[in-house]
């Protein structure tokens, strides 16, 4: 009886684990499979067990090539920079494996187990922290450089308007219209360089998310031409917390790039709805939130690009900044909110911004 209590012990030692343990005999079958790794590798153990360990494996040359050195060479291995392939998203996680080999009581060989644990969360968290250091650098550097240039642009452009006054001809008067048109442009990017630095001061209130939309609408509407936008509102969502024209700002950029996104024919879903997936606001407090989708059927990002966008001065577009993306998370995250992208290219892409609903007594 005491040995079956002991059995069972080590057996929910095992499946509480973590890490992920992988063992196999001296023919190279798995014998052990653990729930953890049932977990990252994506692959049942039911499927596993008692099979030959390159059957369902095979896409991790590495792990197998580990095991069966530590198996015939009696090799330890404790690696940190590996990558596990997993079997039904078909991506990679890095790993960190530590192989052993394992022996009977007699003290005669039995087979090697691998303890696998998964880092994707170290990993995240420190290409998080280069990211905020990398941000911390361009932020200061671009408010400098900002209030640097605006000084000598407004007497640049000041200088091209009282010359557009005295010149008479035509031909001439159409250089000095594209300095003055060149410099508002330029303007424009270096107060999208000061937004993008200096912390937001909201005024938040309730907000009519649905009213907000509209406005938005309205404004990207052309005249004339039939409107791409397609609604999909959820009239019982209440209203969410929020600055009003700073999520004005959030959803005219979102949707703008749709616009840019889609073909004539192209269709641009603007969907609400009340939230399930997260039910805490930004520093852990219990709250709702509702959702707005921005879906289009347009050209889609690529892969690489996708990893980029919220990168000060990213940009795929000739004429773009490369700070509408990077101001938008930063709005959304102030108000405490999260963002979600997804894109697959030539078919469109899906970006759902999530926002807390307001506080009843909030006014």
């Amino acid at each position: 009886m005491g040995q079956a209590k002991n059995q069972l012990s080590f057996e929910d030692i095992l499946e509480s684990l973590a890490e992920g343990v992988i063992a196999v005999d001296t023919e190279m079958r798995v014998c052990v499979f653990n729930q953890s790794a049932e977990k990252m590798a994506e692959v049942s153990r039911s499927l596993v067990l008692g099979k030959p360990i390159e059957g369902y494996l095979g896409r991790n040359p590495r792990i197998i090539e580990m095991l069966r050195k530590t198996l015939t060479e009696g090799r330890l291995f404790a690696e940190y920079e590996e990558k596990l392939f997993r079997r039904i998203t078909g991506d990679t996680i890095p790993i960190g494996i530590t192989t052993s080999q394992v022996l009977d009581p007699a003290g005669n060989l039995a087979g090697a187990a691998a303890l696998i644990k998964d880092l994707s969360g170290i990993k995240s968290l420190e290409a998080g922290s280069l990211r905020k250091e990398r941000l911390a650098y361009i932020g200061t550097f671009a408010a400098n450089l900002a209030h640097e240039i605006k000084n000598p642009l407004s007497g640049m452009r000041g200088a091209a308007q009282l010359l557009a006054r005295k010149i008479k001809e035509p031909a001439l008067s159409e250089y000095t219209e594209v300095i003055m048109k060149e410099a508002d442009r330029l303007n424009i990017i270096l107060n999208d360089m000061l937004d993008f630095t200096r912390p937001a001061r909201l005024n938040k209130k309730p907000v009519n998310i649905h009213k907000v939309l509209d406005s938005v609408l309205m404004l990207l509407q052309e005249g004339g031409e039939q409107a791409p936008f397609v609604r999909g509102y959820d009239p019982s969502i209440p209203p969410v917390s929020g600055d009003e024209g700073q999520l004005k700002q959030v959803f005219l950029n979102l949707v703008k790039n749709a616009k840019e996104a889609i073909t004539v024919d192209g269709t641009i879903h603007i969907n609400t709805r009340a939230a399930t997936e997260f039910h805490l606001v930004e520093g852990g407090c219990p709250g709702r939130m509702v959702s707005v989708e921005v879906k289009d059927n347009g050209c889609g990002i690529a892969p690489e690009d996708l990893e980029k966008i919220f990168t000060p001065f990213f940009t795929t577009k000739p004429r773009g900044s490369g700070l509408g993306m990077a101001i938008t998370l930063k709005i959304i995250k102030e108000h405490g909110g999260l963002l979600k992208i997804d894109s697959e290219p030539g078919k469109g892409t899906s970006v759902i911004v999530y926002l807390p609903v307001a506080d009843r007594g909030q006014s």
